[in-house]
C-alpha cells in the first residue's frame, strides 16, 4: 500500500467535509429515498467532491458511494465512501455527522478516513499501520464485562414495518450492559469504538440496513485499534451481512450471540 492512498482518502474525505460543514448554516433542500431516509443536495455534492479527488490520482480505480452508486466493492481497488453519513440528523441540524472514505482492494480494506465534521476529529486507519484521530494514536476500551459496556447502535430503515422485531434486539442487549445509546451515524459509532468511548457497536444489515459505505472505514478503524468487526456469523472483512458487531473484543463473542439469537424473522 503506497503512502498516497492515505494522502488520496484524506484530501477526498476533507473535501466532502468542507461541503457537509458549510451546509449546515445553508436552506436545505430535501428530498425522500422512503419515508425515514432523506437526501439532501449537499449529500451529493459532497459525494462528487470525493469522486473528483479520487479520479484526479487513481482514475482507474473503482468507487462505490451511496448516492451515485458505482463497482463491486469486492473486486480489484475499490474507494466505498459515504459523503454525509447521519443525513436525518444533518436535516435537523443535528451536529452528529461524518465523512466516511475507504479504500478497499481485491475485498479487503487497506485505508480508513472518517471525518468527524462538527468536531473536526480527523480519523486514519492504516492496514497494518495503527488508528489515529489527529495524528493521535487511539486504541479501543479495556472494557472486560458486557455487563460493564457502553453499547451503541443503530435502526435499518425498515423500522416502521419491524419496529417489535428490533425492539426486541434492543431490550435483549439493554438488559446485558451498562448502556444503550442510538446516535444516528454508524461511521462515527465505530470511530468511537475505535476510540474507546464505545465499548461495542451493533446494527443489522439486509436490504434496509446498514451498507457498505456505512461501515468500510470503521472496520479498519476498530480493528486498527486492537478491536473486533465480525459480520453476525463471526466473517470477517465482509460489506455484507445480516447484522454487523464491533467491539473492544472482551465481549464480542457474547455479544454476537445476543444478536444471532435475537435475530428478526425478516432477516433470517
Amino acid at each position: 500500500m503506497w503512502e498516497g492512498d492515505v494522502w488520496v482518502a484524506v484530501r477526498a474525505a476533507r473535501a466532502a467535509a468542507d461541503i457537509v460543514q458549510t451546509g449546515f448554516f445553508q436552506p436545505l433542500d430535501t428530498e425522500m429515498k422512503s419515508a425515514v431516509d432523506p437526501v439532501t443536495q449537499i449529500d451529493r455534492d459532497a459525494e462528487d467532491a470525493i469522486r473528483a479527488v479520487i479520479a484526479d490520482h487513481f482514475p482507474d480505480d473503482g468507487i462505490l458511494g451511496e448516492e451515485r452508486g458505482g463497482d463491486d466493492w469486492k473486486e480489484g481497488r475499490v474507494w466505498v465512501v459515504d459523503p454525509l453519513d447521519g443525513t436525518v440528523n444533518f436535516v435537523h441540524r443535528i451536529p452528529q455527522v461524518a465523512v466516511s472514505v475507504a479504500l478497499w482492494d481485491d475485498g479487503k480494506p487497506l485505508v480508513g478516513v472518517i471525518i468527524d465534521v462538527a468536531q473536526n476529529d480527523e480519523y486514519v486507519a492504516i492496514q497494518g499501520g495503527g488508528a489515529t484521530v489527529n495524528g493521535e494514536p487511539i486504541q479501543v476500551s479495556d472494557t472486560t464485562r458486557l455487563q460493564d459496556s457502553l453499547v451503541v447502535t443503530g435502526f435499518p430503515y425498515d423500522r416502521v414495518e419491524h419496529a417489535a422485531a428490533y425492539l426486541r434486539v434492543v431490550e435483549a442487549v439493554m438488559t446485558k450492559t451498562q448502556g444503550t445509546r442510538r446516535l444516528g451515524a454508524a461511521a462515527l459509532d465505530l470511530a468511537w469504538v475505535a476510540r474507546g468511548r464505545f465499548d461495542a457497536y451493533w446494527e443489522h444489515g439486509g436490504d434496509h440496513g446498514i451498507k457498505p459505505w456505512d461501515i468500510a472505514a470503521g472496520m479498519l478503524l476498530v480493528t486498527e485499534a486492537g478491536g473486533k468487526f465480525t459480520d453476525e456469523a463471526g466473517g470477517v472483512n465482509t460489506l455484507v451481512g445480516r447484522a454487523f458487531v464491533a467491539s473492544n473484543g472482551h465481549s464480542h463473542d457474547e455479544l454476537r450471540s445476543i444478536i444471532v439469537d435475537t435475530m428478526p424473522e425478516h432477516l433470517r
